[in-house]
């Protein structure tokens, strides 16, 4: 099952762009319920959480029992500045910082993919619970950023 999901993973840049091509400009940035993200900063989240994503698994491969912080948002950018971030350049980054992720991925032996981890939030914690939260976590914002676009307002 290990296989299918980094197949996964290394697919969904190429979904989230076919996806955002899809979306008209004047509805990316467009905030369709209070206090809740655009289509733009979906995407963009994506392409920031990668870079947490992508040291996650480096740590899982440097350490036999590595020590995670709960995610903690703003780290590398405040969710406040999603909006600011220019789209193109976060769907190329989380493009070429995804293809590093599956790379490394692929790199792993049965050694490492057995390692335990811990992490405050969850009960257990390892690198294929990490790869199996980071396909869903894609196709979690990718249903969202679907849904801002077809979704009449009536039924958001």
């Amino acid at each position: 099952m290990k296989t299918e999901l980094i197949e996964g993973l290394s697919n969904s840049p190429l979904m989230l762009k076919e996806l955002i091509q899809q979306v008209s400009a004047e509805e990316l940035k467009r905030r369709r319920r209070t206090n809740k993200w655009s289509i733009h900063e979906n995407a963009c989240h994506l392409a920031q959480a990668e870079i947490m994503i992508y040291e996650r698994f480096q740590k899982f491969k440097k350490e036999a029992e590595p020590d995670f912080n709960p995610y903690l948002p703003g780290k590398t950018i405040s969710d406040d500045d999603l909006i600011n971030l220019e789209l193109s350049e976060q769907l190329n980054l989380f493009e070429n910082q995804r293809s590093k992720t599956v790379e490394l991925l692929r790199s792993y032996d049965d050694s490492i993919w057995n390692r335990k981890g811990k992490h405050p939030q969850y009960k257990h914690y390892d690198p294929k619970i990490l790869l199996r939260h980071t396909l869903m976590h894609d196709h979690l914002h990718m249903y969202r950023i679907e849904e801002l676009w077809l979704t009449k307002d009536e039924f958001l």
